[in-house]
Order: structure tokens, then sequence, then C-alpha cells
């Protein structure tokens, strides 16, 4: 059975972020990774609160033998990023595929490169369907 992608604010998806690229992390080893000014940097105690909020939700795994508590991802970043997607889709796009990607093609600024790597993902798409069994 597939593991439950608990909901991650925005707030707490920046926490998520830093521990997929920098790996098992301390409070103080996230807090001194953000990536902000010294005025725009959340207290060190926020960081903590948000943190714990993660491990309660079963997204952060805690180390307590070690001092200070070392956190690590409990989910795969892709996984949360595949549910945010999905959760967007259909609060936004009434789950209408499509539609999501026509507005990013039509409204975006998307380069040449990004356009071939979609016209090659839909292509190996369309090999995968073409190969899977009739039922």
């Amino acid at each position: 059975m597939a593991k439950r992608i608990p909901h991650i604010t925005e707030a707490e998806l920046r926490i998520m972020k830093l521990l997929w690229q920098h790996g098992p992390s301390t409070v103080r080893q996230v807090l001194e990774s953000l990536p902000m000014s010294d005025e725009d940097r959340p207290a060190y105690t926020t960081v903590m609160t948000l943190m714990k909020q993660l491990a309660d939700k079963g997204a952060l795994v805690v180390d307590r033998e070690r001092q200070p508590f070392v956190y690590k991802p409990a989910v795969r970043r892709d996984q949360v990023f595949r549910h945010r997607v999905s959760e967007f889709l259909h609060e936004v796009f009434d789950g209408q595929a499509v539609d999501l990607v026509l507005r990013l093609v039509e409204d975006e600024q998307l380069s040449v490169e990004d356009l071939r790597q979609i016209e090659a993902k839909v292509r190996q798409r369309e090999q995968v369907e073409r190969n899977r069994p009739a039922d």
C-alpha cells in the first residue's frame, strides 16, 4: 500500500527541500541553510516548530539518540511533488490535465529546450501506451 503523503505547507516545503538537498540535519543547520537575508531569517524556535510539525505529520523522522536531534525526510521529494501537482490539478483545473499543460505551454516563457523535454516525455508516454497489453 502506498504511503499517504501528508499536507505540507509552503513554509514546511522550504524546510523539506533543504533536507532533501543536504540530507539529515539539525534545526540549526536547516536555519543556517535557509536562503534569506538576516532580517528575513525566521527565529530558531519557528524552524524548530515547523520541523516538529513535519515530524508529527510523518514527513520527517527524528533521531532522538543524538543531541541536538537530527531530522531526515520520511517521504521522497518526487512523492511530495507528485501529490502537490495532483492536488493543484484537481483544485484549480478540475482534474483536466490537458488544460494545465496547455496553459503552461501557452502562458509561460518556456525555452525551446523546455518544449523539447516536454515533447520527449510525451513520446515516451505514447510508446508505453502503445506497448501496453489490451485488457
